[in-house]
């Protein structure tokens, strides 16, 4: 998603080790999912089946889209999200800004962490302490800012925050679609890994987590002490399917209910499923490629623009993803703009960023001008991700008619995530999930001016992007549109093209109301009915 997928939201890497894409989708779950005969047996189970699996429930740790859809119905931030995309109250039921750098938080007294101990002020502020440490949550830190300067704990039910100047996201990062997830601080402490089988998450969401097998399965169970009305479903399983093929026979024998991210390729197949509905919907995603200038040869210019060139992101989209996606002429799909315009305008005023469109002679002119001689390089694409392999193996017979070596090699998706921005790779993909309906979310991370995935150093850029940050997101726009072309031109990425999500169910449940926010909303489960 982030960051399914995972994610993924593929989150910011700093330093430190991975960061999630707010966030990537890439669901890969791995055939002993299926293998478990645990079918549906009686109307209080829903069983999802998905094609990623996750190492660790802890979205601090491991933030991927997946790690997010379970932990949004187990733990809870200071807001939460609804079905459209926009704010709700969550452990605070009111918040107020004046100048978007002193926050006030009126927190509830009426929740409750599933082992019936009430949530604090004390829970809430060692739990943000916790996320913004980068060395503790590598997944979420990013969206605590620097500026971050106090949490302070005004009376029991009043928490203030205070940055060092306005912040107008910041009500994201407190939120459990951002990063904050609110644990108990006594079990958290005692914990010795949070999020492990052995420590599975505490939180105060309408769910609780009963069982987590690493590539198997993940177990959640009603808690009693939500504070809302009691889901009609009361247990949830997600099996890890890796193998697709493996996934689909699962869904056509009846041991999964529902499916995340089906193959777009392969939606046919799922259709003729007896009972079974498919469903297509935007899902604001992100998928090009990450071109490091700090690594040679794709230190020169030419070299990058040869690449760009000679990316066919039309082909990929009619061929590969059979028109379920749209080619991309810049990172942020014109989706998340629809706060501050229509979806039509916004793609209007992304065509007109700088962008390259596919073209062998140009890409032949452009490694001409280079001046650099035939070379080997390679392209790793996510195990969970196989229209990205056939993407990259378009890329790489074009430019084999240049010159250029592309081996296109499948690794784990955990091994893809870890690897991101790690400046070791010349041509990388970028895969993001956004989960926030922020215009700059993608471009907080991808066009950060101290840390991005592509390594690049930019003053121009990061001044733009310094300023977008400080305002809301209609007054930032024009920069932020800046920042994009900028980027773009300097082929530090090449947006190849915004997706589409496909999902399926069968005639034992009814699924309704579903988009790109639903699975990260206050209690998604609400849409599911058995």
């Amino acid at each position: 998603m982030k960051k399914f997928i995972i994610l993924s939201k593929l989150k910011k890497r700093k330093q430190y080790s991975i960061a999630a894409l707010a966030m990537l989708l890439t669901f890969a779950i791995t055939a002993c999912g299926a293998a478990n005969n645990n079918a549906t047996t009686d109307n209080e189970e829903l069983v999802i089946g998905v094609s990623g699996s996750i190492s660790t429930l802890d979205p601090n740790q491991e933030a991927g889209i997946l790690n997010y859809y379970i932990a949004t119905i187990v733990g809870e931030g200071l807001v939460g999200l609804n079905n459209d995309g926009q704010p709700i109250p969550g452990l605070a039921t009111s918040w107020e800004t004046e100048d978007y750098a002193e926050w006030i938080f009126t927190i509830r007294s009426d929740a409750r962490f599933s082992d019936g101990s009430e949530v604090t002020i004390d829970d809430i502020i060692w739990s943000i302490e916790r996320a913004k440490d980068p060395a503790q949550s590598p997944g979420v830190s990013i969206h605590f800012p620097e500026a971050l300067q106090t949490v302070e704990k005004v009376d029991d039910t009043t928490l203030r925050i205070t940055l060092d100047g306005p912040h107008p996201s910041f009500i994201w990062g407190v939120s459990n679609v951002g990063g904050l997830f609110v644990t108990q601080q006594e079990w958290g402490e005692d914990a010795s890994a949070i999020g492990s089988p052995q420590d599975l998450l505490l939180g105060s969401g309408p769910y609780q987590i009963t069982e987590f097998v690493p590539g198997s399965h993940v177990s959640l169970q009603a808690q009693d002490y939500w504070r809302g009305d009691q889901p009609e479903i009361q247990n949830i399983r997600f099996d890890f399917i890796a193998d697709d093929a493996t996934r689909l026979l699962a869904f056509t024998q009846g041991s999964i209910d529902f499916a995340l991210n089906i193959p777009i390729d392969q939606s046919e197949q799922w259709e003729d499923v007896d009972g079974a509905t498919v469903e297509f919907y935007a899902d604001r995603s992100y998928y090009g490629l990450t071109i490091d200038p700090t690594v040679e040869p794709f230190d020169n210019e030419h070299v990058r623009r040869t690449v760009a060139y000679a990316m066919n992101a039309g082909g990929v989209v009619d061929s590969i993803l059979g028109g379920h996606a749209t080619v991309a002429t810049a990172i942020t799909p014109p989706d998340q703009f629809a706060s501050i315009m229509s979806v039509d305008e916004a793609r209007s005023m992304l065509a007109d960023i700088t962008h390259y469109t596919y073209d062998m002679e140009r890409a032949r002119e452009e490694f001409e001008l280079s001046g650099v001689e035939p070379f080997e390089t390679t392209i790793y694409y996510p195990d969970t991700f196989p229209s990205v392999g056939r993407a990259s193996l378009v890329l790489a017979e074009a430019l084999d008619e240049l010159g250029i070596t592309a081996n296109v090699t499948e690794i784990p998706i955990d091994q893809w995530l870890s690897q991101m921005g790690s400046g070791e790779h010349g041509i990388a993909w970028m895969i993001y999930f956004a989960t926030s309906p922020q215009p700059q979310e993608i471009a907080s991370w991808l066009l950060d001016g101290e840390f991005n995935p592509a390594n690049f150093t930019d003053e121009e850029i990061a001044d733009l992007m310094a300023s977008v940050v400080l305002r809301p997101a209609e007054d930032g726009l024009d920069d932020l549109i800046r920042a994009h072309d900028l980027a773009q031109a300097r082929v530090f990425y090449v947006p190849v093209w915004w997706g589409e999500s496909a999902i399926a169910w069968n005639d034992s449940i009814t699924v309704s109301g579903f988009n790109s926010y639903t699975m990260l909303s206050e209690n998604w489960v609400q849409h599911f009915e058995l």
